[in-house]
């Protein structure tokens, strides 16, 4: 009976530890912006990269819509931005990339999971 237990913690343990904790990186591009700046000159400089997110937990897969997620990862980034700070310049968002991260836990899923949306973009300055 003893060399039993051990044979199946043998296998168990191993299994445990290696199926965790474990996470499945996303990234969506599906928007477009549409603006009409033709840069023939270089009349911008990039000034910084900013950047939001949001974290939200999952509870039997109950929790906020993924709109929801990215329109907070989106305030939080235009907090950073600080895109009146130019003062009589215009400063503007290019590159937007946005991403997302589910983290699980194999003993808890599906009955609890994390979701984290991030998104980034350069701020750009017209001189």
């Amino acid at each position: 009976m003893r060399k039993n237990l051990i044979k199946l913690s043998l296998i168990i343990l191993p299994i445990l530890i290696l199926t965790n904790c474990g996470f499945m990186p996303s990234g969506y591009l599906g928007h477009s912006t549409n603006t009409q700046v033709i840069l023939q000159e270089a009349n911008f400089k990039v000034i910084s990269t900013v950047r939001g997110q949001e974290t939200a937990s999952f509870i039997l897969g109950i929790g906020p819509s993924q709109s929801h997620l990215y329109a907070r990862a989106k305030r939080d980034m235009l907090g950073n931005a600080n895109l009146s700070g130019g003062g009589t310049k215009s400063r503007a968002l290019i590159n937007i990339i946005t991403d997302q991260q589910i983290r699980y836990f194999w003993l808890y899923f599906p009955f609890y999971f994390s979701k984290t949306v991030y998104i980034s973009a350069d701020v750009v300055e017209f001189q």
